[in-house]
C-alpha cells in the first residue's frame, strides 16, 4: 500500500498535498466526533448523577413517610392495646358486681326460703295442737256437740287448704324468682362471652 502511495506522489506531486489534506480533514472530522461523544459521555453521566440523586430523594422521602406511618401505626395499636385492657377490666368488674348480687339476692332467697319453711313448721304444729285440744273437747262432749264437731271439722280442714294454697303460691312464686334469676345469670353470662368474642375478633 505504501509503495502504490509513492507511486502516485512521484506521478503527481498534488496527490501529497491532497493526501495530506484529506487526512487532515479525517483527523479534524474524528477529533470532532470524539468531543461530541465525550461531550454527549458528560451530558449523560450528569443526567444519571442527577437521576440517582434524584431517585435517592425520593426513596429517602418515601422512608419518612414510611416511618411515619409506622410510628401513627405503632401509637394506634398501643392506643387500642391500653382501650382493649380497660374494657377487659371493666368486664371482669361487672361480671364480678353481678355475681355479688347475684350471691346476696340468692342469700336473701335461702334466708326467705327458711323463713317460710320455719313458720309453716311452726303453723303446723300449732294447727295439729289445735286439732288435738279440739278432739279432746269433742270427745268429752260428744254427745252433745257431735253435729258441731263436724262443723269444726269442716272448718279445720279448709284451713288447712288455705293454708296449704298460700304456702304452695309462696313457694311457687320463691321458685319462678329463682328461675329468673338463673336466666339472668344465663343472659349475662352469654352477653359476656358474645363480648369477648367480639374483642378477640377486633383484636
Amino acid at each position: 500500500m505504501g509503495k502504490l502511495i509513492d507511486k502516485y506522489i512521484n506521478e503527481n506531486p498534488n496527490f501529497n498535498y491532497e493526501l495530506t489534506e484529506l487526512i487532515q480533514k479525517i483527523k479534524s472530522e474524528k477529533t470532532k466526533e470524539i468531543n461530541d461523544l465525550y461531550l454527549t459521555i458528560n451530558l449523560l453521566r450528569e443526567k444519571l448523577d442527577q437521576s440517582l440523586y434524584e431517585k435517592n430523594c425520593a426513596v429517602q422521602k418515601a422512608m419518612s413517610i414510611k416511618n411515619d406511618e409506622i410510628n401513627q401505626l405503632k401509637f394506634t395499636i398501643s392506643e387500642l392495646r391500653q382501650k382493649l385492657e380497660k374494657l377487659k377490666f371493666d368486664i371482669i368488674e361487672s361480671v364480678q358486681r353481678q355475681k355479688l348480687i347475684s350471691a346476696n339476692e340468692i342469700k336473701e332467697l335461702k334466708n326467705s326460703s327458711l323463713n317460710l319453711r320455719q313458720e309453716l313448721e311452726s303453723l303446723r304444729f300449732e294447727k295439729d295442737k289445735e286439732v288435738q285440744e279440739t278432739v279432746l273437747s269433742a270427745s268429752n262432749e260428744i254427745n252433745d256437740l257431735k253435729k258441731l264437731s263436724e262443723r269444726l271439722r269442716d272448718e279445720l280442714e279448709n284451713i288447712k287448704y288455705a293454708n296449704k294454697e298460700k304456702i304452695q303460691k309462696a313457694v311457687l312464686n320463691k321458685t319462678n324468682e329463682i328461675k329468673q334469676l338463673k336466666g339472668s345469670s344465663i343472659t349475662l353470662r352469654n352477653e359476656l362471652e358474645k363480648l369477648i368474642l367480639k374483642f378477640k375478633d377486633k383484636k
